[in-house]
């Protein structure tokens, strides 16, 4: 409860100290709507991104680069790749090869040469690597059921279809 009303008190807020937004959108507008949803999609993505990484963080002691890394492993045919789970995840490979050599240290991800491209280096998550991400889902399903439990199978399969169709074209810019 305290989340909606933290929600429309925020959007009150955007009223109260946006005083001039008309000057610059007219109101039912195309360009009203566009920034409309633009904004609150990122303000959303921002309190998502907060309030998982401090759970996880407090149930796991594990960072959300650690986190998202093994699952981007354990999601994909294994061994991945250092450069392919670079571009999966879309993070530059030194900052992702930071992270490996930390998940690797912890034993929960192994690297070995790649038979094809000695250059390249293959990743797999151990066993110790699947424990950690069971311990972050066990965070974060109960979240996430709690924070999208008023939305209807249709309504989360909708929006997803247009997230998807947003973050496509934004790959293409």
């Amino acid at each position: 409860m305290a989340d909606k009303e933290a929600d429309r008190g925020q959007e009150e807020d955007f009223a109260g100290w946006a005083t001039e937004f008309h000057r610059f959108y007219e109101d039912g507008t195309r360009a009203y709507n566009e920034f409309r949803f633009s904004r609150i999609l990122i303000l959303a993505g921002r309190r998502w991104t907060t309030r998982i990484d401090e759970i996880i963080r407090r149930k796991t002691g594990h960072t959300r680069a650690r986190w998202q890394t093994l699952f981007a492993i354990a999601f994909a045919k294994e061994p991945v790749a250092t450069l392919d789970l670079s571009e999966r995840m879309g993070v530059q490979w030194p900052t992702l090869v930071r992270t490996l050599n930390d998940l690797e240290a912890e034993g929960l991800v192994e690297r070995r040469m790649n038979p094809d491209d000695k250059r390249s280096r293959l990743i797999a998550i151990t066993p110790e690597g699947r424990k950690v991400l069971r311990k972050v889902k066990r965070a974060l399903d109960p979240l996430r059921a709690q924070l999208l439990d008023e939305f209807t199978d249709e309504e989360l399969a909708a929006s997803e279809r247009i997230l998807d169709r947003l973050f496509n074209k934004l790959q293409d810019l």
